[in-house]
């Protein structure tokens, strides 16, 4: 099973009664694989993988110690993805794992549709790993400065997490970029089709110029490094519009 430190299995228990919140019944399967990846086999042929999260390379012994064990297997998307798997969570005794890893400090929360029902309770658990530097929160490149080109060109293609002060707010025909960084520096481009959901969830876009954020999702440098966001909760406020306007 998952080794769980005592004060994170409180954490746990808290968050989660027998199974999660966001996940009904499954049934249960035997675990022969868990990749760093994020996709999972089970004995009986299906490939699966864990919805909702960005798992860490630190999450590698929890995920090896899976193998064997048997678990219930929750399904959180109505059909597979082009690959032949299912969004998944796994369940045992304690609770979700997924909700586990995220506790630990071993996964981050990445929104999708398919886990949206479960986004409340881990991001909760993601803020009392980030609180408590567990995992990959203890590591001073958990949060990169938008600032700084040599780690964002570290990290393309990768999972991350960036922070930086809105520069310029520039509005295209399809797409809004929020600059955070000078010239083709970093930048968060969302779909403008997209602001109306955006607006709905108290984040309007066009009055983020000098706001400090915290953005996740994957990093692309090919038109120089942006990260493009397709859900509100990727998108976080890490200062008041009154600290904004000190000039903090």
């Amino acid at each position: 099973m998952f080794l769980r430190p005592a004060h994170l299995l409180c954490l746990l228990i808290g968050l989660s009664g027998p199974a999660a919140a966001c996940a009904g019944a499954g049934a249960t399967a035997e675990v022969v694989n868990a990749a760093a990846d994020g996709e999972i086999a089970f004995a009986d042929g299906r490939r699966a993988r864990w919805g909702g999260l960005a798992l860490d390379p630190q999450a590698a012994d929890a995920l090896a110690a899976l193998k064997g064990r048997r678990v219930a297997v929750v399904e959180l998307a109505a059909a597979p993805d082009r690959w032949g798997r299912r969004s998944v969570d796994l369940i045992d005794d304690h609770g979700s794992l997924a909700l586990d890893l995220v506790l630990r400090g071993l996964a981050r929360v990445r929104p999708e549709p398919d886990s949206a029902a479960c986004d409340a309770e881990r991001f909760e658990a993601e803020a009392a790993a980030r609180e408590a530097g567990e995992g990959v929160w203890g590591r001073p490149d958990a949060v990169i400065d938008a600032g700084d080109a040599a780690a964002l060109t570290v990290a393309d293609a990768r999972y991350v997490f960036v922070s930086g002060t809105v520069r310029r707010v520039g509005e295209g025909r399809a797409k809004v970029y929020l600059d955070l960084a000078p010239g083709r520096g970093f930048a968060v481009v969302v779909a403008r089709k997209a602001e109306p959901r955006f607006r709905r969830a108290g984040l309007d876009l066009a009055s983020l110029a000098g706001r400090k954020l915290l953005v996740r999702g994957v990093l692309d440098i090919t038109f120089g490094p942006r990260i493009e966001v397709a859900d509100p909760s990727m998108i976080e406020l890490l200062e008041s519009p009154q600290e904004a306007g000190r000039g903090g």
